[in-house]
């Protein structure tokens, strides 16, 4: 099972968050990143799940979009930048098929670094703006492992995926 986390394009600065949509740099991010990791990555999943939040919403159009997918768009509650890590950990955890979010900072690092055992948590990893990494389960999770265990297989920053 694989996992691949897609941290949401540049987006316009100021309130209200919730509603704030791509800078035209942000459109060009998930441009470039699509016929690389992005359709690599639609290869293997059954849907593009995302944050309700614009921004995610937007990204994860334009990824499909820019890779003339058919996958379907879904909501995945529990990707706001402000939500506790560990309840989407333990969704993947127990996940038997691979999977495709969008989401936010300081989210998605703390998500990694739960998942790959990383003592400083989301510190310990520069999750930039329409980067994207590929997360993969070798084992299942246990009373020592909740969430399994995982192996980074490759993290992509955004000024690579041109």
């Amino acid at each position: 099972m694989r996992l691949f986390l897609l941290r949401h394009a540049e987006a316009v600065p100021g309130p209200p968050d919730a509603s704030r949509d791509l800078t035209p740099h942000g459109q060009r991010q998930v441009a470039q990143l699509a016929p690389g990791p992005g359709l690599a990555a639609l290869g293997e999943v059954d849907a593009i799940e995302h944050s309700p939040l614009v921004r995610a919403v937007r990204t994860a159009q334009l990824l499909r979009l820019a890779t003339r997918s058919s996958l379907p768009l879904k909501v995945l509650p529990g990707l706001e930048p402000e939500m506790d890590p560990r309840k989407l950990a333990a969704l993947v955890a127990k996940s038997r098929r691979s999977r495709l979010v969008v989401g936010h900072n300081p989210h998605l690092a703390s998500l990694a670094a739960l998942l790959l055992g990383l003592p400083d948590g989301g510190e310990a990893i520069r999750f930039r703006k329409a980067g994207m990494m590929a997360l993969e389960r070798r084992a299942k999770p246990d009373r020592a492992r909740p969430y399994g265990a995982w192996s980074l297989l490759w993290m992509v920053p955004p000024d690579l995926a041109k």
